[in-house]
C-alpha cells in the first residue's frame, strides 16, 4: 500500500485538507500520517482523526537542547490553548535548535529576534521526518516553514509532493511559482492558474480544484431557499442584493496604508439610496459578527441575522456586494454575481476584481449604474455544474494519478 505524509497548520489549511484525508481514511486505499502543526491537531481531533506533532517525534532531533530552547521561547510567548503545552515546548524548541544547527547561536538568536516565528525553516528535523515515513507523496498547503519545508525536502529526495494552494497565494507565488518546488500544484481557480503561468510556472504542473473547505457550500437543496424566502418574508419576484458589511480599520495591520472607517456606512447609505429610488430591488444586509451596528428599519430592506446560515442566504441572493469580505468568494463560487467597492485597505490583500471573482466598482457613485448592468444580465438557473463544487473530488484523482 502506497504512503501519504500531510502535513499542515491549523486555521483554513487543515480545514482545507480535512475532507480529502476523511476521502483517503473511508476508502483505506492508502496509509496516511498527519503531522498536524500548532492549532490543526485540536481540528483533527474533533473528528477522532489520529495525528502526529513535533512532540510526539522529538526522538529524531537527538539533541536536547530543543527542551531549553522550547522552555524558554514559550514562556515568553502568547500560546494558543488549542495547544498542548508539551507540544509548544517542542515546536518552539526544534525549530529553534533547526535555527542554531543552521546559524550557530549568534546568528540564530539575531534572525529570531527580527523574524521571531517566521524564521523557523527546520529543514534538518523535517529531512529526518520524511526519511523516518519514507513516504510516496507527501501533501502540504501554501503555508510557509514547515510545510514548505516538507515540500523543499521531498524534492531533494525525489519524492513526489503536492502543494494545495487555499486562495490566491500573492505572496506564496514567490516561491510556489518556481519549477522545481512541488510535483504538482492545485489551485481555486483559472485566474489563479494564469497568475503562476505567468510567474513562469509550468501550465501543466497546475491543476484547477477548487478549495475542498467550500465543497459544504454547495450542500443546499431548493426546499431551504424556499423556506428562507418565505421566512424573511422576501419577494419572488424582485431582485434580491447582500451587502455583507465588514469592518474598515483606520490604518492597515499589516503596513501602511490609511483606511477610512467609515467606508462600510457609507456604502450602506448609498445602497439604501438606491432601494428608496429602485422598487424592484430588496436589500438585505449582514453586518460582520466584529460590527456593533444598529439597524435601521426601511421598506425592501432586511437584516440577515449573524446567526442566520450563510449558504442559505447566498444561494437566495442574485447579487452580492463586499469591499473584500471572503462572503464574495463563497458567492461567485456558487455561480452568483459579486461586485466589490475597491477602495478598501484590504483591496489588494483580495483582489476579487483583478481575479475574475467580481466587478470592481472605484467609486462609490458608480454602484446604481453596475448594479443595473449586472441584475440586466441575470440568467436562470446558475450555473452549478462549477468544477469548484467538487474539490475534494477533484484532488483525490490528482492524487491517485500521481502514484499510480
Amino acid at each position: 500500500m502506497k504512503e501519504i505524509l500531510f502535513i499542515c497548520y491549523g486555521g483554513g489549511h487543515v480545514k482545507m485538507l480535512l475532507p480529502i484525508i476523511q476521502d483517503i481514511k473511508k476508502n483505506d486505499k492508502y496509509k496516511i500520517n498527519i503531522i498536524a502543526l500548532t492549532t490543526a491537531r485540536s481540528v483533527l481531533d474533533k473528528y477522532q482523526i489520529n495525528s502526529l506533532g513535533f512532540n510526539d517525534l522529538s526522538f529524531l532531533a537527538k539533541d536536547d537542547r530543543w527542551k531549553t530552547f522550547g522552555k524558554e521561547l514559550v514562556h515568553k510567548n502568547q500560546i494558543s490553548p488549542l495547544i498542548n503545552y508539551n507540544e509548544s515546548v517542542a515546536y518552539y524548541g526544534i525549530n529553534y535548535l533547526d535555527l542554531v544547527l543552521q546559524y550557530g547561536s549568534l546568528k540564530a538568536k539575531e534572525i529570531y529576534k527580527y523574524k521571531n516565528r517566521q524564521s523557523f525553516y527546520p529543514i534538518n528535523f523535517i529531512s529526518k521526518i520524511i526519511s523516518y515515513f519514507n513516504p510516496d507523496l507527501v501533501i502540504a498547503t501554501n503555508s510557509p516553514r514547515s510545510e514548505k519545508c516538507a515540500i523543499d525536502v521531498a524534492t531533494i529526495n525525489n519524492i513526489k509532493s503536492l502543494c494545495i494552494v487555499d486562495m490566491f497565494a500573492l505572496q506564496e507565488i514567490k516561491w510556489i511559482g518556481k519549477n522545481d518546488f512541488a510535483t504538482k500544484i492545485c489551485v481555486l481557480n483559472d485566474s489563479v492558474k494564469n497568475m503562476f503561468v505567468q510567474y513562469g510556472r509550468k501550465e501543466n504542473d497546475i491543476i484547477v480544484t477548487g478549495n475542498p473547505a467550500f465543497d459544504s457550500l454547495f450542500d443546499i437543496d431548493n426546499e431551504k431557499i424556499k423556506q428562507y424566502l418565505c421566512q424573511k418574508n422576501l419577494s419572488k419576484s424582485k431582485i434580491k442584493i447582500l451587502y455583507a458589511s465588514q469592518p474598515e480599520p483606520q490604518k492597515h495591520p499589516f503596513n501602511s496604508k490609511i483606511g477610512d472607517p467609515n467606508l462600510p456606512r457609507i456604502i450602506e447609505k448609498a445602497l439604501r439610496e438606491f432601494i428608496k429610488e429602485n422598487k424592484q430591488y430588496e436589500l438585505i444586509i449582514r453586518y460582520h459578527p466584529s460590527e456593533n451596528i444598529i439597524y435601521k428599519e426601511q421598506k425592501n430592506i432586511k437584516l440577515s441575522n449573524k446567526d442566520e446560515d450563510l449558504h442559505t442566504l447566498l444561494h437566495s441572493m442574485d447579487l452580492v456586494i463586499v469591499t473584500a469580505s471572503t462572503v464574495g468568494l463563497e458567492a461567485h463560487l456558487i455561480g452568483k454575481p459579486v461586485i466589490t467597492i475597491d477602495n478598501s485597505i484590504f483591496t489588494d490583500d483580495a483582489p476579487f476584481s483583478k481575479m475574475g471573482i467580481s466587478t470592481g466598482v472605484k467609486e462609490i457613485s458608480e454602484l446604481p449604474n453596475i448594479i443595473h448592468r449586472i441584475t440586466s444580465e441575470l440568467r436562470e438557473p446558475y450555473n452549478k455544474n462549477y468544477n469548484y463544487s467538487r474539490a475534494t473530488e477533484n484532488i483525490i484523482s490528482v492524487i491517485n494519478n500521481m502514484l499510480e
